[in-house]
């Protein structure tokens, strides 16, 4: 009799669990593998990243959570901080969801890094030397910090003079780096201003000296007005408009 009341107790218990949890394949925790959090938070990064895919890499820092949704498959989204960058060591919240319903969220530690063209010297250069296309050349390495000032493009190297001496190896800066005079202070230049078909020219004075591109103050003899014109090439000044 004791026998028959046992069984009748499971059935009841088993009964019991089979409404409350429904179809078997319903409480079944799938677990979400590691590979398919790191491709998640890739993805993320290389929709995200102002540079093109082939030019950033994520590493992962620390082990992925061990995440399992009841009910099968979850979805998963990755967000970032507001103001990311994108670049150098950071976190994303990682959030698991069946539907609308977010069941589970987490935080993912990357570093991340990007493949950047910088300018470097090919030879030691002296101070106040003019720098020459065989002087300097591009280069790319991986870096995780945004670097300022920091040149990728060797034609704005050449034809400045360096502020200091620079070794081998350097990489360039805008800061290492003065125009050398096309203009200088005192000297009479023509000034052109271009709109359309139509050309207008006066004569002025610089009031300060100036390199190829650089935009420096002229006083229109004319009218005796200080204006801001770019340096276009010996005594030639274009004002910008």
């Amino acid at each position: 009799m004791k026998r028959l009341h046992d069984l009748s107790a499971l059935a009841v218990f088993l009964l019991a669990l089979a409404f409350a949890c429904g179809p078997a394949a319903d409480c079944a925790a799938a677990p979400v593998g590691e590979k398919a959090i790191q491709s998640a938070v890739k993805k993320h990064v290389e929709d995200n990243a102002p540079w093109p895919k082939d030019r950033v890499r994520v590493e992962f820092l620390g082990a992925m959570p061990e995440v399992s949704v009841a009910g099968g498959p979850a979805d998963i989204q990755v967000r970032s901080r507001a103001g990311e960058r994108y670049i150098g060591r950071t976190s994303f919240t990682v959030r698991f969801s069946k539907g609308d319903t977010v069941v589970r969220e987490e935080t993912v530690r990357v570093r991340i890094e990007v493949l950047t063209d910088v300018v470097v010297s090919t030879r030691g250069i002296l101070r106040d030397a003019v720098i020459g296309p065989d002087d300097v050349t591009v280069t790319s390495k991986w870096m995780e910090t945004a670097t300022t000032g920091t040149l990728a493009d060797a034609g704005e190297a050449v034809g400045k003079r360096a502020t200091a001496r620079l070794n081998p190896g350097t990489e360039i800066t805008r800061q290492m780096l003065r125009s050398v005079p096309v203009v200088k202070k005192g000297e009479v230049v023509r000034i052109v201003l271009e709109s359309g078909p139509m050309t207008i020219s006066a004569v002025g004075q610089c009031q300060e000296d100036g390199g190829q591109g650089d935009l420096i103050r002229v006083q229109n003899m004319s009218s005796k007005k200080i204006i801001f014109a770019r340096v276009m090439g010996a005594a030639l000044v274009r004002v910008d408009f």
